[in-house]
């Protein structure tokens, strides 16, 4: 018998063993955690980089050593962390140092004896009393951690959550089994067990261990953005990993559409609120909205529309429905990213570039009803072949780039998202296959083209600001007249730029009071960002980005509402809050992101106002954003295609505390 056979042959019979036995747990723990092995790291499945990690006897324990090196889109990232670790695996001491993404810094220390952790991380120092099960980590690396905390949690009787250090006490951890998958990678198959940890980082991820208990694979976020990490010998297996991810996803995107309920679907009328129906127009007092199979029926002042007989009525007295909500510049490449969309109002987004078999399966998903969220737009990213690339979608002649664009139709992608390293001729090819096939073309300013050759090239949209410095000067000014007379849609993403460009001493609730409610991995991510620049400095520099958003809106170049993810739901909000300090009226903010977004899209006729036979995509607030735009801030319901919902339940699905 081979040796591949009988390594094969002895896994599976010890894994049938497995999971017929109750205390597999404690059986498959039992094994010693030593290991070494380097992790191959992939960002939207280019590989950038990898982990190396030793697991060795420490003592009476074990000590993990990792050492993490990635380029990330040209900036260099690397973390160091040791990890030691009792006979039971329970951790005693924690450093971790580094990058973690270009912006967010590790900087942590924990020691614990005695049932006391002494927890240093950043700036902050705490001592934390420990009671229950507990494990150490920052963030998504070191990723063979994470085999460790999952061993862990078998050790000690699967608890229903582990306490997570650093962070507060709600920052905690739940690990479930959810099955078996068979992969073949380096000439022979394996079987490896699947798991999904929540809250490490925000939401679930997908993490395999192999025969031995060892680290194998996992599919997680590096920030917002999809990142695989799969053992050097597995590398031939991770296009098959990802697909069972996905699948694994998807069927949590299922469960949530069981658990969260609508109030109401089918045929039903909202009566007595106030409509800003998004197209400018004199808001309808004392309205009634009625809806029926997704659609809108009639809309109107109450006096004058019949809600259909037998129809549900709810009661919209006091309060405020405005179109469902679109952001521009999303990055969904995650599941929990649905219902926090929803939550705050999105009812749409445009992914401005993920993962293909992610993105179609999120698309289906949602599209057929067997999963919640926001309609979904995508803008297929492809740049150019570079060191410095971004992405697996690549494009270093115009023939390449043509069929990059001929794959985008195919798939149903809305649009073509350019990407910094292309070159010109690629660019003048992709634009002209793209308004050839009926794709029109948004993104980066490819840095080879600048913006005014980006503009004589074709380019439709731009995303994020198109240029900078004084609003008044020649420059600038020639720029955002050539955008105007061009029609250039622009996203410029104010809420990314001021969520990464504060102090370190302007507290995110000052500006952002929704990282109140954030998941803690979620919040902590934004908290560990470190500028070195003073509260004037980037105070500064956000009223010039809020001068030029107003020259360009006085000049009449589209804007659209667009965050690049920033916090998930909330930033949308903000930036409709922005745009009103830049200089627009509440109004002009609001069909910012509604009727000018589904106008940019070429969807005006479908979705984005309040009108019969549109889309029934509203959201209903509590105070009337016209006199105050914070009100946009109070989301008590929200309708995606016919199905309303509670605001706070979605939160709750998304993680977010209320």
């Amino acid at each position: 018998m081979s040796r591949v056979l009988r390594w094969r042959r002895g896994f599976v019979l010890g894994l049938v063993i497995a999971i017929a036995t109750p205390s597999w747990h404690a059986v498959a723990c039992a094994q010693s955690p030593a290991d070494s092995a380097t992790i191959v790291l992939s960002l939207l499945e280019r590989p950038v980089g990898s982990e190396r990690y030793t697991v060795r006897p420490n003592g009476a324990g074990y000590r993990l050593t990792s050492s993490l090196d990635l380029v990330e889109r040209g900036t260099p990232l690397t973390l160091s962390s040791t990890l030691d670790l009792a006979g039971d695996l329970t951790p005693t001491s924690y450093r971790a140092k580094g990058k973690s993404y270009r912006f967010v810094d590790v900087d942590a220390e924990v020691d614990i004896v005695g049932g006391i952790a002494q927890v240093q991380s950043l700036a902050q120092r705490e001592r934390v009393p420990l009671a229950g099960p507990y494990f150490t980590t920052t963030g998504w690396p070191p990723l063979a951690g994470r085999a460790l905390l999952i061993r862990y949690w078998e050790t000690h009787g699967r608890p229903a959550t582990i306490r997570l250090l650093p962070g507060p006490a709600t920052h905690v951890a739940r690990v479930a089994f959810r099955g078996v998958d068979t992969v073949s990678a380096g000439g022979r198959q394996g079987v490896l067990r699947r798991f999904v940890v929540d809250g490490v980082v925000w939401g679930g991820e997908t993490v395999w261990l192999d025969e031995r208990n060892r680290f194998a694979a996992i599919a997680t976020r590096i920030h917002i953005l999809p990142l695989e990490g799969v053992r050097a010998d597995l590398a031939g297996a991770l296009p098959e990993l990802q697909r069972r991810a996905v699948a694994d996803r998807m069927s949590a995107l299922r469960t949530m559409a069981r658990d969260v309920a609508p109030l109401a679907t089918g045929t039903f009328a909202i009566v007595g609120a106030t409509a800003i129906d998004g197209t400018g127009g004199v808001p309808i007092a004392d309205a009634t909205v009625v809806v029926r199979d997704g659609r809108f029926a009639a809309i109107g002042p109450s006096t004058t529309v019949i809600v259909p007989a037998g129809a549900r009525v709810i009661d919209g007295r006091g309060k405020t429905i405005i179109p469902g909500l679109w952001d521009m510049h999303a990055h969904a490449s995650q599941v929990e990213w649905a219902p926090a969309y929803l939550a705050a109002g999105v009812t749409t987004i445009r992914d401005m570039g993920g993962e293909e078999s992610f993105l179609l399966a999120f698309r289906e998903a949602i599209a057929t009803g067997g999963g919640l969220g926001p309609r979904l737009l995508i803008a297929g990213l492809v740049d150019g072949d570079a060191a410095d690339g971004f992405g697996v979608v690549t494009a270093a002649t115009p023939a390449a780039g043509r069929a990059v664009v001929d794959h985008l139709r195919a798939i149903r992608a809305d649009q073509v998202k350019l990407y910094s390293m292309l070159q010109p001729d690629v660019v003048r090819a992709i634009v002209t296959r793209a308004h050839a096939v009926g794709l029109t073309v948004t993104g980066h300013v490819p840095r080879a083209l600048g913006i005014r050759g980006s503009i004589a090239e074709g380019m439709d949209q731009v995303a994020h600001l198109p240029v900078s410095g004084r609003e008044d000067s020649a420059e600038v000014r020639a720029i955002v007249d050539l955008l105007a007379r061009q029609r250039v849609v622009v996203d410029p993403t104010l809420p990314w730029n001021e969520l990464l460009g504060r102090s370190t001493t302007t507290p995110i609730e000052r500006f952002e009071p929704g990282i109140r409610s954030a998941p803690p991995a979620l919040a902590m991510n934004y908290r560990s960002v470190i500028n070195a620049v003073d509260s004037a400095t980037a105070a500064a520099s956000l009223r010039a980005q809020l001068a030029l958003v107003k020259a360009m809106h006085d000049a009449g170049v589209p804007l659209v509402a667009g965050t690049d993810g920033a916090l998930p739901g909330y930033s949308l909000l903000r930036s409709i809050e922005l745009f009103v300090q830049a200089g627009l009226t509440p109004m002009e903010a609001l069909r910012s992101a509604s009727s000018g977004a589904a106008d940019a899209m070429g969807l005006a006729r479908e979705v984005g106002t309040l009108a019969v036979g549109q889309r029934a995509d509203l959201v209903v607030l509590d105070a009337d954003p016209l006199r105050d735009i914070a009100n946009i801030r109070t989301t008590r319901w929200v309708m995606t295609n016919g199905r309303l919902y509670e605001s706070a339940a979605l939160w709750r699905a998304a993680g977010f505390g209320q």
